[in-house]
């Protein structure tokens, strides 16, 4: 038994030493962000980050509505988007209404496979037309149907 307690002590000891390395080395969340880019009737929103939480997940609904309403064509970019959550995931579907509601397009270009299978999971992957490259979704996505 008392070696037990020795060994438990010890770990402790060693949990909180972590614990303490760790609170002088905060850890940085990366932030969701976008960057507009036209070409010709078509808006290229190059994502970046975690599509997470509210806040920054209306960020993307807000960048898209813009464009939308300017009269542009979207292309999603999400080739350096790390993970999208619940609130990500409604933001995109809301990008998908307003398209609708515009009489305008949609698509996705170079989504990373983790995105793309959640968004298959939860059948808003069939709102969209997928693509790999940027080039083809600016080559064909002017020619889908919201």
């Amino acid at each position: 038994m008392r070696h037990f307690l020795k060994m438990r002590r010890h770990f402790e000891v060693s949990v909180l030493d972590k614990l303490e390395e760790n609170e002088e080395r905060p850890v940085a969340t990366p932030r969701f962000s976008v960057s507009v880019e036209r070409v010709g009737t078509t808006a290229v929103l190059h994502c970046t980050g975690r599509l997470c939480f509210e806040g920054q997940a209306r960020l993307l609904a807000e960048s898209a509505q813009e464009s939308l309403v300017s009269g542009d064509d979207l292309i999603l970019e999400l080739a350096e988007v790390e993970m999208v959550d619940s609130a990500g995931i409604g933001q995109l579907v809301l990008v998908h209404m307003q398209a609708q509601a515009l009489d305008r397009n949609v698509c996705m270009a170079c989504a990373p496979d983790r995105v793309r299978k959640l968004l298959e999971l939860t059948n808003v992957a069939a709102l969209f037309d997928f693509f790999d490259s940027l080039d083809a979704a600016l080559i064909s996505c002017p020619e889908q149907v919201a």
